[in-house]
């Protein structure tokens, strides 16, 4: 077993998913990790894929070839790379809410990274007039103080005019 890692994009319609994982069943593999998202009209999806050992980027590509033509796919698929899944210890949900302006995303980011705050998923939206909306969920490092952070990123919400509310996330348990 190994594993590949595969991206899709394309102008959204009813049965890209079906018509991948389709590909993808048939091939043995299994999605060991996915996300997929409509993005201002474009389907986007991103894979990791548990995969047989004889079953080669090239052979998959091949396998795919009638659903890129079809629906007009962008398709990539890499070798991926086995890890441990690390499930956060210490999760947060960032949301902001203001007027659309270049660089929100930015300096949040910047100021995550400089306070070694991983982000492990972003969703951002224009709603409504102009109104732009940012979710990030963040797992804090253990020696990082979840008050400083909600200060030092309150600052910069309120240099850019937009608001911003922090708080710890539920963790799942199934």
């Amino acid at each position: 077993m190994h594993q590949l890692s595969m991206a899709a994009i394309g102008r959204d319609r009813p049965g890209i998913v079906a018509a991948v994982t389709k590909v993808l069943f048939e091939q043995g593999c299994n999605l060991a990790d996915c996300s997929m998202t409509v993005l201002s009209g474009q389907f986007a999806m991103l894979l990791l894929l548990d995969a047989g050992d004889t079953l080669t980027i090239e052979h998959l590509d091949r396998a795919l070839e009638p659903v890129r033509e079809e629906l007009g796919l962008s398709i990539l698929v890499t070798e991926g790379e086995a890890a441990m899944v690390k499930r956060p210890e210490r999760p947060y949900v960032i949301s902001l809410y203001g007027a659309d302006h270049p660089g929100i995303v930015y300096r949040v980011a910047a100021k995550l990274a400089a306070m070694q705050v991983n982000v492990t998923d972003l969703m951002s939206r224009i709603v409504g007039d102009g109104i732009y909306t940012v979710v990030l969920d963040v797992d804090l490092p253990a020696e990082q103080d979840a008050q400083v952070l909600s200060q030092e990123l309150s600052e910069i919400a309120g240099e850019m005019g937009v608001d911003l509310t922090i708080r710890q996330a539920e963790i799942d348990r199934l």
